[in-house]
């Protein structure tokens, strides 16, 4: 045998032995290396902070509590998908995970829209105390499964206000022939019950919408108004907490099945204390909005609760619409009435 094949064989025989012993596993050290990528899209822009925040801490927290075998990729103010395109890219697997609008996705999961029924919640606390007793497990869940999109939790988001540019809203006659912008069907029918003509659009078409009088309010939560400056052309904002969303963080299903076990407990757990943050961030937002509308020359409006009654009474004909379009409509409000 000539040398150099003698020391070839000699170090094939030494890596083997290395390899039997343990001392040298290639596929651990390849794993090590290189960590399992999840991204992460929504279109909230940064502005938005107690959506995007509790995001920005659940990645950290994966990362840190998995020792680093995942590894987030963020995407945020539609830089892949805009709000209304998230769910399907999630469905599809063209993102890994994202955290999409419950009023945005009623046309797929009608349940979707029990958190936009109007006055069906006086707080987001009270929300979110629902949400938590499990009222998605009643069938929202499940549903969604089928779509190929896991639910990990289910935030509030805040309650939907009056923005409006010549007259405050105060009473329900006063939506009457006024142009609305709206983001949902439960919106809408609630909207034309009282007078008002709606227009379902994104937040982000709101600002150029009010500017150029194509409408002369609309409903959206305090973190919008902020977000996206729309102080800058309304003259009136109503705090009558008429309706909410949710926000539900989620992962495409053949992702998750891919998923080691332990990163899988690892990201469940997580992801309810993201719930809780977005609360949390989301109740001191609501409060110092408030003030900075009227530091921003904004005339507030607080509605008293004779006021509310008023409207809520005009409200009777969306639930009686919405159980049309749910048949099992009545046990997610009746569990409502019990856990709230």
């Amino acid at each position: 045998m000539r040398p150099g094949r003698m020391v070839t064989m000699v170090m094939v025989v030494a890596l083997l032995g290395l390899l039997a012993g343990g001392a040298l596993q290639p596929s651990q050290t390849y794993a090590e290396s290189k960590p399992i990528e999840i991204t992460f899209s929504t279109y909230w822009p940064t502005s938005y902070g107690y959506l995007w925040e509790p995001i920005v801490s659940f990645a950290q927290k994966v990362e840190k509590q998995s020792k680093g075998r995942i590894k987030f990729k963020l995407y945020h103010t539609g830089q892949l998908f805009k709000g209304k395109e998230e769910f399907a890219a999630l469905a599809r697997g063209d993102i890994d995970m994202s955290a999409p609008l419950d009023i945005y996705n009623t046309g797929i999961v009608a349940e979707l829209g029990i958190s936009s029924l109007p006055f069906m919640w006086e707080k987001i606390e009270s929300l979110q105390k629902s949400l938590d007793a499990g009222l998605w497990d009643l069938g929202i869940n499940q549903k969604l499964l089928k779509h190929n999109v896991v639910v990990l939790g289910v935030a509030a988001g805040g309650p939907y206000q009056f923005y409006t540019k010549k007259k405050p809203i105060l009473q329900p006659d006063d939506m009457k022939g006024l142009k609305f912008g709206v983001s949902g069907s439960t919106a809408s029918k609630a909207t034309e019950l009282l007078g008002g003509s709606p227009t379902t659009m994104s937040s982000g078409e709101l600002y150029m919408a009010l500017q150029r009088g194509t409408i002369d309010g609309c409903t959206r939560p305090t973190i919008t108004g902020i977000g996206r400056k729309l102080y800058e052309v309304v003259k009136h904002f109503s705090v009558a907490n008429m309706y909410y969303y949710c926000s539900f963080l989620s992962v495409n299903k053949r992702k998750w099945d891919s998923l080691p076990g332990d990163i899988r407990e690892i990201m469940k757990k997580v992801a309810k204390e993201r719930d809780q943050e977005q609360v949390q961030k989301a109740q001191e937002f609501i409060k110092k909005g408030v003030e900075l509308y009227k530091e921003k020359g904004v005339e507030v409006h607080i509605l008293s609760s004779t006021q509310l009654a008023k409207f809520k009474e005009k409200m009777e004909p969306v639930y009686a619409w919405w159980l049309k379009k749910v048949p099992t409509g009545n046990k997610y409000i009746e569990f409502v009435k019990a856990h709230h």
